[in-house]
């Protein structure tokens, strides 16, 4: 790929990050402002979740249609829509209207963005560039923080959040001919592809790919169960860690927003750090190692070993989440195919909205019977999912290879 095209690719995955982080750090304060509950917040990112589902089962053929260029520009289009929209809202109903941009455009740039790098570069990048998604999101994140910790109004905060991500479309849109949807011989002949000929992969691709046969089921699911638990980790720490720390661990709202951006600053290290030990590791490694420090990270906010390790938690959560999705993001096409590649692409979207969907409202319900200190263990039962499901994809993965 042109480095043009690289550093591109490289700022739509910022543009993909800068909306995911404000809401949950927002939340005590926009709660407060517009009279509503704490339990409200579910609300919106239900419909977030809700139309980052859509846009990733019913995406595809806009993607082939436009190619990834324009439906990067149409996904970073929604966001600005929808943030812009949270800053001038001035009731609740009116924040779920602009939660439906909100959520379509998030899944819309992540099918066309992930689709795109999963056939084209190593793994190394593609951690990178989740990395850049995850340092997006510490900015809006630090963004927020820094101006509700001025006694400034919340609206402001996602104005600002707003302008940054519209100069950010205003590049990729200026930049959209240097996208090329083309597939060289070498990436068709690597992931088990039938020649197309002499047309491209999104125009000749027309007929989905089907997965129906038992031996994809075999790793489509495992696939799907893992994805929905680190997700479900991720979503949950993003969303209610700075609740859990002002209900629980008695924190000012502004410390609690800081505390909660230990966890950025985790996932960005972790995805810098993951991204290096991928040029030697592979995809199987980086996955178990994900899922092994964020066990260690639960022994560390489950077990009472003083104050320290409320700064330390967060960071290994961070570190632990960071390379799970880019690694099963690369090993979709080796486990699919690339015909299947962006079908895959779609569903592991749609779960992860799915996730996002339902672990907080889980959650919610948990911590309305047993209390906020229950979040660790929470977050400790869908890391046992995923391990399990990390276990036998692996299997599949290895069996795979060997019948090859």
């Amino acid at each position: 790929m042109p480095m043009a095209l690289v550093a591109l690719v490289y700022v739509g995955f910022a543009a993909m990050g800068l909306p995911e982080a404000p809401l949950g750090a927002s939340w005590p304060a926009m709660g407060s402002g517009l009279h509503a509950s704490l339990a409200a917040v579910i609300g919106i990112p239900v419909v977030i979740a809700a139309g980052a589902m859509w846009a990733a089962l019913a995406g595809e053929p806009w993607l082939r249609r436009w190619g990834s260029g324009r439906s990067v520009d149409v996904g970073v289009a929604c966001t600005v829509v929808a943030l812009l929209g949270f800053s001038f809202t001035p009731s609740y109903w009116l924040l779920l209207f602009f939660a439906v941009p909100y959520g379509v455009g998030s899944g819309l740039l992540a099918l066309a963005l992930n689709a795109y790098i999963a056939l084209r570069l190593p793994s190394a990048h593609i951690i990178w560039m989740h990395a850049t998604t995850a340092a997006g999101a510490m900015a809006g994140h630090t963004m927020l923080g820094w101006i509700i910790a001025n006694d400034a109004d919340w609206r402001w905060a996602y104005r600002c959040i707003g302008l940054v991500q519209l100069a950010l479309a205003i590049v990729l849109v200026s930049a959209t001919k240097l996208w090329r949807d083309e597939l060289t011989p070498i990436q068709r002949a690597t992931f088990g592809m039938q020649a197309y000929g002499e047309r491209d992969w999104h125009v000749d691709a027309h007929t989905h790919g089907r997965l129906g046969a038992s031996p994809e089921i075999a790793r489509r699911v495992p696939d799907t169960v893992a994805l929905f638990a680190y997700a479900s980790v991720e979503q949950s720490t993003m969303l209610w860690a700075s609740s859990y720390m002002v209900h629980a661990g008695h924190m000012s709202i502004h410390y609690a927003g800081i505390y909660a951006n230990l966890f950025f600053i985790g996932l960005t290290l972790g995805s810098v750090i993951a991204g290096c030990l991928a040029l030697r590791l592979s995809d199987g490694a980086l996955l178990g190692g994900g899922l092994g420090v964020l066990v260690a990270a639960l022994v560390v906010m489950i077990v009472p070993m003083g104050s320290w390790r409320a700064l330390v938690a967060p960071v290994m959560l961070g570190f632990g989440c960071a390379p799970i999705n880019p690694a099963v993001v690369h090993m979709t096409p080796r486990l699919f195919g690339a015909v299947h590649t962006m079908t895959m692409i779609g569903w592991e979207t749609a779960v992860i909205a799915v996730a996002t969907l339902v672990s907080p409202v889980l959650f919610a319900v948990f911590s309305a019977t047993v209390g906020m200190a229950a979040l660790p263990w929470y977050l400790a039962c869908f890391t046992s999912l995923g391990i399990l499901a990390a276990v036998i994809l692996m299997s599949v993965s290895h069996l795979q290879s060997r019948a090859r």
